[in-house]
């Protein structure tokens, strides 16, 4: 099986087909021109730095049409590709470096310093730059190269190591085998009805599942096109959905709405576009109204970096039928919602686990964090779940989101979806507070549209006409930006900091 080389098949079969768009540098190439310029690196890389099958290589860079000469390179060889979150810091990228040991860390020029100083620090032992003007992975992939080595990987080989966010502690090294990717590819398929037909933009970061896995390399298995931004940008991405004839967007919610707010939304063609795929946290139901008034469903899906991540998907036509739903198990996945050790029963709310060959290999260097997310074969999510009559699941929130206010649990999202539909409100996100009378109670952070004011009493009044009591929140403050993590999900670790330091100037 060519588990870990698609481009030899794929040169085969469609040679002159475009793959990649690289918008960055105003470059096309067909699968026929990937698998040259893999072939290339590949070899420089087995040959003058010596590099074997099982070989971490670390990379530093934004996305970048030679980001994805190196995952392709790095498959031919057995190699594990590890791309390190740039917005951190040089101190947070050593501690990650230290824990996979990479035999080699190649980086962007805006990164040359850091890397260089990673040498001197003796991090690492050699060095590469990604885009430099002398022996760089840029002109290295254009150099034609004697033909490489090619490693035959097992299925449960690690393909890649995607750091996690660490926002509930210290970063987990997820191992994701070449099983996991074919195996996504193969869900990915039958859910979203893929064909070679498709393109779509990426732009979310390849520190990321969500840049490599959600239609990276779906599309790169079944023969189709991606259109690559360096980073995410909605004018250029409202822009591109015209020139390139999109025909699946995907983006997090915040994403979606950045692209809905711009004054060219409106005016853009998305004629091509067949549905949005929106992930990474719930959809608001105002973001899912406006992309259905110019006629895009938005297919709710779900998925994490540790299963998948395509995992679930709302069937288009259930799009207004099962607001707020992801839908159901994708294909080759099962699942189970799991409470107290019992599995509940519709309507109740669990954890979710999920089993199936989409499924990770564990966390690098790391079996007690491993142990705690895998049980016999199943991946504990964290991520709370209901399921309806007709088996839709919902998310409800996060497992350590969930609050108990009186005794009772409070699941945000539901908070957050009521507040939403208020006609003054752009944005919210609720979090559990200390309550001295309640143990816990929601205080909503909220983002008003423009030119509209409001008192905190007349948004908490609104939420005691839709919320039982112990739902609405005790506390609203007002803000003109909710704070984004790495991947433009809002970072409710940082507003429950906010929230005390809002409390003590109150004082």
């Amino acid at each position: 099986m060519h588990y870990n080389d698609w481009l030899t098949k794929r040169e085969r079969y469609t040679p002159d087909k475009e793959a990649i768009v690289d918008v960055q540098h105003d470059r096309r190439f067909t699968y026929g021109d990937l698998n040259r310029r893999a072939n290339n690196l590949a070899y420089i890389l087995q040959n003058r730095f010596n590099l074997k099958a099982g070989d971490r290589l670390g990379v530093i860079s934004k996305n970048c049409m030679e980001m994805i000469d190196l995952y392709f390179a790095c498959g031919k060889l057995g190699l594990i590709l590890v791309p390190y979150n740039f917005r951190l810091p040089e101190p947070a990228i050593k501690d990650l470096i230290d824990d996979c040991t990479p035999s080699l860390l190649i980086f962007s020029r805006e990164y040359a310093d850091m890397a260089q100083a990673l040498k001197t620090k003796e991090a690492v032992k050699e060095i590469l730059s990604l885009d430099g003007d002398e022996n760089s992975v840029k002109r290295i992939v254009e150099e034609n190269q004697p033909a490489p080595n090619i490693h035959s990987a097992d299925e449960n080989e690690t393909a890649m190591i995607l750091y996690t966010s660490g926002t509930t502690g210290k970063s987990k090294g997820a191992m994701i085998s070449w099983k996991q990717i074919h195996w996504n590819s193969i869900n990915t398929e039958v859910s979203l009805k893929l064909t070679s037909a498709d393109c779509s933009i990426v732009n979310t970061p390849f520190y990321h599942t969500g840049g490599w896995h959600v239609l990276f390399t779906p599309l790169m298995h079944h023969g189709g096109k991606v259109v690559l931004q360096p980073e995410f940008d909605p004018v250029e991405s409202l822009k591109l959905i015209e020139q390139e004839k999109v025909t699946i967007l995907f983006g997090i919610p915040t994403m979606l709405k950045m692209m809905m707010d711009e004054n060219v939304f409106d005016q853009t063609d998305f004629s091509s576009v067949r549905y949005s795929i929106c992930g990474g946290e719930a959809c608001p139901i105002p973001v899912i109204k406006k992309y259905q008034d110019v006629n895009i469903p938005i297919r709710q899906g779900y998925g994490l970096t540790e299963a998948g991540p395509n995992c679930y998907s709302l069937p288009s036509e259930d799009a207004i039928r099962k607001e707020g739903s992801v839908g159901f198990p994708n294909f080759h996945i099962d699942v189970k919602l799991m409470e107290d050790g019992r599995e509940v029963g519709q309507g109740e709310v669990g954890e979710l686990w999920m089993k199936g060959p989409h499924l990770f290999s564990g966390y690098w260097n790391n079996p007690e964090a491993t142990n705690e997310t895998l049980e016999e074969g199943w991946v504990k999510t964290g991520d709370l779940f209901r399921k309806d009559e007709e088996g839709y699941f919902y998310i409800v929130g996060r497992k350590k989101e969930m609050y108990i206010s009186g005794g009772e649990n409070v699941y945000p999202v539901q908070v957050e979806n009521v507040i939403y539909e208020h006609p003054k409100v752009s944005q919210v996100a609720v979090v559990g507070v200390p309550d001295e009378k309640w143990g816990e109670t929601g205080c909503a952070f909220v983002v008003l549209k423009e030119n509209n004011s409001m008192e905190p009493d007349e948004l908490i009044g609104y939420c005691r006409e839709y919320l039982a009591g112990f739902q609405c929140p005790g506390h609203v403050i007002f803000m003109d930006e909710l704070p984004l993590g790495h991947s433009n999900k809002i970072q409710k670790k940082s507003l429950v900091e906010l929230f005390h330091q809002h409390k003590s100037g109150a004082k």
